[in-house]
């Protein structure tokens, strides 16, 4: 030892000073090559029972992701985490509605590209979810779709003589005359569509925005330069197959009593129930309605069928679309990625499908026929489904009222109610 250098000492206490943390490390593990289980504390308005059981079938073998849900109520979602990050108390992530997206985007941190590139984005999830795609980066990975589609009574269709439901809306007009029924007084006993009206047409709001979307109008636009939001609703464009106006007016005929289609007033009760009693042939609502409509009247004799559109028609209807979000103030952003990805994974997409009965928001798993002939429908509405930046899902409601209301009752007309419509969308997204 007396040949050994202070050098050759140094660098040999060095070694043994690196191999002892080695040894603490693969130690600390259990001497095994197991990682860290990745955590995450997650906010959300889906029941909790539902991400409890998808949790439960990850670990069924071993424990690979641990989640602390707190299921919300929409009506105060907001505040609750707005006084949570006030708090310091948030959640790592959240699992929000696109009608949440634009209200609660200033406290999302973004997916970077080098993480999640917009084009692999895009070509793994359907349409409505490029919502949620950025140049900057991708704000929410997709988890549940709940399409538009169309409820028929096949007993109304059968005693007028009418075979199917409406595959275009301008079929309504010739069906219009074999389904409704009406009293020597007028009062229409049996209606063919609860349209016209706004406060008693259930989804009213979603209804209208998929008529404006299979027109070619998107609602909401996005500067390229400056990334503001801002309302297209009452564009004209040359792309557009219906003009805004002429879409309005459609809509508006239905309740008009000089129309040969008058089938709707705001007298009667909300359009669901009206297809619950069995008065109205054509309902109007989501996907994850139908075992609600069975359960409610199992002796209703209905089927499901795709929104109707015309043949210049764009392919859309409105789809209610989920994605987790992680929060910028998320205390472990790392482990709420890997319990997001565990969650929106195929294999668990797939569970989530069966337990919900609504279909899958990945496009390859929309390339599957399936057994069930009510999930045919709605694979098919799931690929057709878009959304838009809705500012404010209870403020928009209320505007979209206001313009219809003032519309039928004739204080304004079309082109003036539309552009002070787009001006009060506006406004919101100014101040969201």
């Amino acid at each position: 030892m007396r040949n050994v250098s202070v050098f050759q000492i140094v660098v040999l206490a060095l070694f043994i000073f690196i191999a002892m943390v080695g040894i603490a490390v693969f130690a600390g593990f259990g001497g095994t090559n197991r990682v860290a289980i990745p955590k995450a504390t997650i906010w959300g308005t889906v029941p909790g029972g539902l991400i409890t059981e998808l949790v439960r079938n990850i670990n069924i073998k071993e424990t690979l992701i641990e989640v602390n849900y707190v299921e919300k109520d929409p009506e105060t979602f907001e505040r609750d985490f707005v006084n949570a990050l006030a708090e310091g108390n948030g959640p790592d992530a959240v699992l929000l509605t696109d009608d949440m997206l634009y209200s609660q985007r200033n406290k999302l941190q973004l997916i970077p590209p080098a993480t999640l590139d917009s084009r692999t984005y895009l070509n793994t999830y359907i349409d409505a979810a490029s919502l949620f795609a950025d140049k900057e980066g991708i704000t929410g990975i997709p988890f549940m779709i709940d399409p538009m589609v169309m409820y028929w009574n096949k007993n109304i269709f059968s005693f007028a003589g009418v075979s199917r439901p409406p595959y275009r809306w301008s079929e309504l007009q010739v069906m219009a005359p074999a389904i409704i029924k009406k009293t020597d007084t007028a009062r229409v006993t049996q209606a063919l569509v609860a349209l016209g009206e706004y406060q008693n047409l259930t989804h009213a709001k979603e209804v209208l925005v998929t008529l404006f979307m299979q027109a070619g109008n998107k609602i909401s636009a996005k500067n390229p330069l400056t990334g503001a939001t801002y309302s297209v609703i009452d564009d004209r464009d040359d792309g557009m197959s219906v003009d805004p106006e002429t879409l309005i007016q459609f809509f508006g005929s239905f309740a008009n009593p000089s129309d040969k289609v008058y089938s709707w007033n705001r007298s009667m009760p909300p359009s669901q129930q009206a297809f619950l009693n069995g008065n109205l042939a054509l309902y109007f609502g989501f996907a994850s309605e139908l075992r609600r409509i069975q359960e409610k009247n199992p002796n209703l004799n209905f089927d499901v069928a795709a929104m109707p559109n015309d043949p210049n028609g764009y392919p859309a209807v409105y789809g209610r679309i989920t994605a987790f979000s992680i929060v910028k103030r998320a205390k472990n952003p790392q482990g709420a990625y890997a319990v997001i990805n565990k969650l929106t994974s195929p294999d668990v997409l797939k569970i989530l499908s069966e337990l919900t009965n609504l279909p899958p928001v990945r496009r390859e798993m929309l390339t599957e026929r399936p057994a069930d002939p009510y999930m045919t429908i709605f694979y098919k509405s799931a690929i057709q489904s878009q959304s838009w930046y809705d500012p404010d899902a209870a403020e928009s409601d209320t505007i979209f009222g206001d313009m219809i209301e003032s519309i039928t009752t004739g204080r304004k007309k079309v082109t003036n109610a539309l552009s002070e419509t787009s001006e009060k969308l506006d406004r919101l997204y100014s101040t969201r």
